[in-house]
């Protein structure tokens, strides 16, 4: 709702404006969901981009609060969670508990641990919390402790704060090696071994003083304990891997040097996560850097089928990450606001007679049709699923009719041009089996400046189209490729068609030669004048059926003879 994304923006106009108009200042958000703030008040609470002023807004304006815990967060954890230490002594002064624990044996400072706070703004509020008479030892059901948690990603800082403050240290697990290793000076860590410290004893976190020297950052203690024996293959819990707590430290030297000592960059925890992927997730640019130029494999996939390039962040991230092989059709949705910079926080502004009139998906007329159809360029701004605008507009009712026109896709390509303007093509939303399930042949276009437009196409002369390529060759982007509906797909041919990045006509491409096949789900990547097209899956017949079986070929599509040719894979 409106008021809700004013509150979390901090933007006092649009609050004012919405009251104006009748809002509800105590509207919840539905549905329900104890992980998000629900109320406007609890919105701007939780947000670091809402100062206090936002919220002694809303509370002189009628702001219902809520100060114990409920059957969710109570509004001083959610201010907890924004880090902001000015909106909690706002709450402290009307009479917030700060000796509160949840259900499930949250308090504050366990709560501190997990805000949107970092480095010394982290500090500060635990410090804060602990003058406010915040509970030291408190743990959660799940053996969470606010000394716990700070151990395990390394904010040493606060480990210390804590311990000062009386934490119980024995949650930690800690011989006195680690402690130098973690605290002190690496004098004291020499002393530890010179009285012979055991190199092998871990901790809560399974962890070895030589793990806990790499996740401190501190190349000269890593480098004393492995002259000592230290094992520098040894993993913390879950298999976690030396160059991982490198990576969390932050320490590029460090990180250069554990490469240089032989560790395999592509080694996997129990999960499957190599060290690239953690420095994609954690946004650590120049470690992917470090890893990429050591022989880092962007393709490799964890257990919960996600490559490095799913876990980005940043646009730095995610040009580093296509520049050795990945494709932005892989991209998130947020991930793609970015990209094209375009974006809706504030709710639905149109009415229903818009989505009565142009709810449905319907192909174009021209050879492109400009589509300036307004709930179209709302589900663009949006990407959100067909169901959300049919409860928007309640439309729930069965039996359905046609699926809704929307905009969050699976195997829809998006390709950056030179001049900086943005191309996405086509793609499909649900599965078969669902109401909603449709493959679009559109083609939206974005400035690079946050506007857009949309084409449409006749389908005899842009078939729905899925799970393809889009590759950008001189003022054409060539799509290669689809899953396309059952019916529509031809066993043994390859569609392939080019779009004009100037006027936006599509045609089509025929070319001799032998083609890969009806191919989807693949990789498509210019190598001079040939595309070379590996991996995904081809409709093909096996046993009488027809079927999708894994392509364990490279062809290459040379553009100026329109010719294909094919290689098996490990062949001369």
């Amino acid at each position: 709702m409106r008021i809700h994304r004013y509150a979390e923006r901090g933007d006092l106009s649009g609050l004012q404006r919405e009251l104006r108009q009748g809002a509800n200042i105590n509207e919840s958000e539905s549905p329900a969901d104890s992980f998000r703030p629900q109320t406007p008040l609890q919105c701007a609470l939780a947000s670091p981009s809402a100062g206090v002023e936002i919220v002694e807004f809303l509370i002189a304006n009628g702001a219902r609060l809520s100060l114990s815990p409920g059957q969710g967060k109570s509004d001083f954890k959610w201010a907890i969670r924004s880090g902001r230490i000015e909106k909690l002594q706002v709450l402290l002064d009307l009479g917030a508990d700060i000796t509160e624990v949840d259900a499930e044996g949250y308090d504050v400072l366990i709560e501190a641990m997990f805000s949107e706070a970092q480095g010394s703004e982290k500090i500060a509020l635990v410090e804060f919390l602990i003058q406010q008479g915040a509970p030291l030892n408190g743990e959660s059901t799940y053996g969470e402790s606010a000394l716990s948690v700070a151990s395990r990603c390394g904010w040493f800082d606060i480990v210390q704060v804590l311990l000062d403050a009386g934490c119980d240290q024995s949650r930690l697990r800690w011989t006195e090696l680690m402690q130098a290793v973690a605290l002190d000076t690496l004098a004291e860590v020499q002393a530890e071994l010179d009285r012979g410290a055991d190199l092998t004893a871990v901790d809560r976190w399974e962890r070895t003083p030589w793990l806990l020297s790499l996740q401190t950052g501190d190349r000269s203690k890593a480098q004393h304990l492995l002259e000592a024996g230290s094992d520098p293959l040894a993993v913390g819990r879950c298999g976690k891997l030396p160059m991982m707590y490198a990576i969390e430290s932050g320490n590029l030297e460090l990180l250069q040097w554990l490469i240089e000592l032989g560790l395999d960059v592509n080694a996997t925890d129990e999960f499957g996560e190599t060290a690239l992927m953690l420095a994609a997730e954690l946004d650590q640019v120049e470690a992917a850097s470090v890893l990429l130029s050591a022989g880092a494999d962007s393709s490799r996939i964890n257990q919960f089928n996600q490559r490095a390039f799913r876990k980005a962040r940043s646009l730095e991230m995610i040009t580093q990450l296509v520049a050795v092989g990945e494709d932005l059709a892989d991209l998130d949705p947020s991930m793609r606001r970015l990209f094209t910079k375009v974006d809706k926080p504030d709710g639905w502004d149109l009415d229903s007679k818009h989505y009565e009139a142009d709810k449905y998906p319907r192909f174009g007329k021209r050879n492109p049709e400009r589509m300036a159809v307004p709930f179209w360029r709302e589900m663009v701004r949006f990407r959100g699923e067909a169901y959300a605008a049919r409860i928007q507009y309640q439309d729930t009712e069965y039996p359905i009719e046609a699926a809704v026109w929307c905009f969050q896709r699976f195997g829809q390509s998006m390709t950056v041009l030179p001049d900086g303007r943005v191309i996405e093509i086509a793609g499909e939303h649900e599965d078969y089996y669902d109401p909603d399930f449709y493959i679009y042949n559109d083609v939206v276009v974005y400035d690079g400046q946050g506007d857009f437009q949309i084409y449409g196409y006749p389908r005899t002369v842009f078939p729905p189209t899925d799970f393809h390529t889009a590759t950008w060759v001189d003022g054409w982007i060539y799509i290669i490729g689809n899953l396309g509906y059952r019916d529509d797909r031809i066993i043994g041919e390859t569609p392939i068609y080019r779009l004009n990045c100037m006027t936006f006509a599509i045609e089509q491409v025929t070319a001799v030669g032998e083609a890969p096949g009806w191919i989807s789900g693949h990789r498509a990547v210019l190598q001079g004048r040939q595309i070379r097209v590996s991996g995904g899956q081809i409709w093909t017949i096996e046993q009488d059926q027809p079927t999708l079986v894994d392509n364990t070929a490279q062809s290459f599509l040379d553009l100026d003879q329109s010719c294909w040719h094919r290689v098996e894979i490990g062949s001369a």
